[in-house]
């Protein structure tokens, strides 16, 4: 596959699942009305990308990546302090009741494919993220802002949440206490049987039990995207009705067994704001049915097939923020923020190299850059600062750390949509992509709002046919 093509079905895949997003588009503002505001960190490696495995829709998590996770804490370092920032005040205008909460993940492997970054060191890994945490909670006080760690296993995606530093609750370790096989195991058998009765929320499942939503070789629960997002939103809701009432004994959800199990360690975090005791027992209980789908979808596979999906086997570099749709292991991710892009970009470009050795594609090497906005663009002003300006500051250090030998992509996107619209607004021989939304009015005297979206609907329309 030639790099045109291979641009344009990956341009086609997000188009796709942008549509979904935007058909739950209700569904996932639920769920954002009752969890948390939350900023997560992470290293590059996309073995361990986006929300999925926390049980968060696109749109409602924001993220930081850099090379093992290291980032410089100096108060200079403004794209890493200006996250956090905006998230506690997200927290502090929106859910004033709630905190915000910061989570840094260190990742490992059981097979040995660990950090490489950190060269397979977990003790490395352990401190980058002691690290910030450190210095973040010197500057905010609990009540504004929830400061812990966590652990992912790339090889199965259970997650290992860190509080206080000491107390610990592992999915892994709650699967194989409780003999865990399959998704229908974590919940309550009188939850099984009978169709969901949110009739909202029974709709987008197709009125299937949760039963059948929970079997198969692929369950849908995990594998449609439109089935997870509805179960995120319908979850979140009954767990925090749950635990907000204190209905731990007559729940009818989830297994009492992994119930108690959940809550018993949460109990026992002094420091955790009883507003948060609801959002982090949902995504323990979803990081465990993510888990268990992973270890199943796993033993089905020969030792060969196994190695794709747990060993490093990214396509390109993403660079910028934006990506979470991106499946799992496809893209290497890198976001301003460590305080020395060039650092991040050079760990990424051998990840990258390594790959390709590997497989020998005959498309070429391919970073995507991508400007992420939360508003509309009303303005030429407002699309050179928002944009094309951030475009042309991030191809410097492409420049440093790749020179000629790399073929770009570079798009912008909104917060709420999650879908790359093509642009050229450089002269470059290294911008592939033929499409370029902003031509012809890239000035302050042709742009308009008007034409701009026009130009976006019709870019959407012709990827979609």
């Amino acid at each position: 596959m030639k790099t045109q093509e291979y641009l344009s079905e990956y341009l086609k895949e997000n188009i796709i699942e942008s549509e979904t997003l935007h058909r739950m588009k209700q569904v996932i503002g639920e769920f954002g009305s009752r969890a948390p505001k939350i900023l997560v960190t992470k290293c590059i490696d996309g073995r361990v990308h986006g929300s999925k495995a926390k049980g968060y829709p696109p749109t409602t998590i924001r993220f930081g990546r850099t090379d093992g996770n290291i980032v410089s804490t100096e108060k200079n370092n403004y794209s890493f302090w200006n996250r956090i920032d905006s998230i506690v005040n997200n927290a502090m205008c929106n859910t004033p009741e709630m905190p915000a909460i910061f989570i840094a993940y260190m990742h490992r492997s059981d097979k040995g494919f660990g950090c490489a970054a950190h060269h397979n060191n977990e003790e490395e890994s352990y401190k980058a993220i002691q690290n910030q945490t450190r210095e973040i909670s010197k500057l905010f006080p609990s009540d504004k802002l929830y400061v812990l760690q966590g652990i992912t296993n790339t090889d199965i995606m259970a997650e290992t949440l860190i509080f206080d530093e000491s107390i610990r609750i592992s999915s892994k370790e709650i699967i194989n206490d409780f003999s865990l096989k399959n998704l229908s195991d974590i919940f309550h058998k009188g939850f099984l049987k009978y169709p969901i009765k949110d009739p909202a929320t029974a709709r987008f499942v197709n009125f299937k039990t949760p039963e059948e939503l929970c079997s198969g070789e692929m369950p849908l629960f995990h594998a449609d995207f439109q089935t997870s997002l509805s179960m995120k939103s319908f979850l979140l809701l009954e767990i925090s009705r749950i635990i907000n009432e204190n209905d731990f004994s007559s729940q009818k959800l989830v297994q009492p067994d992994v119930f108690h199990a959940i809550l018993s360690v949460l109990q026992k975090v002094k420091s955790l704001p009883k507003t948060l005791l609801a959002s982090f027992f949902y995504q323990s209980f979803w990081n465990i049915s993510y888990a268990i789908n992973q270890i199943n979808k796993l033993n089905s596979m020969t030792e060969s097939e196994q190695l794709k999906i747990i060993d490093h086997s990214e396509e390109l570099i993403c660079y910028g923020d934006g990506f979470e749709l991106i499946p799992r292991n496809k893209t290497i991710l890198v976001k301003t923020g460590r305080g020395d892009d060039y650092e991040a970009l050079q760990v990424a470009k051998k990840v990258l190299e390594k790959n390709r050795a590997k497989k020998n594609p005959e498309y070429s090497k391919i970073i995507h850059i991508n400007i992420e906005v939360s508003g509309e663009e009303m303005s030429w002003e407002d699309f050179n600062e928002n944009i094309s300006s951030k475009v042309h500051t991030m191809l410097r250090p492409v420049d440093e750390i790749f020179g000629e030998s790399v073929s770009i992509l570079t798009t912008y996107s909104y917060r709420d949509q999650k879908r790359f619209y093509p642009i050229r607004t450089i002269n470059d021989n290294r911008i592939m992509y033929s499409t370029n939304i902003i031509d012809k009015i890239n000035s302050s005297l042709l742009f308009s709002s008007m034409a701009l979206k026009s130009r976006e609907a019709l870019y959407a329309t012709d990827k979609l046919i």
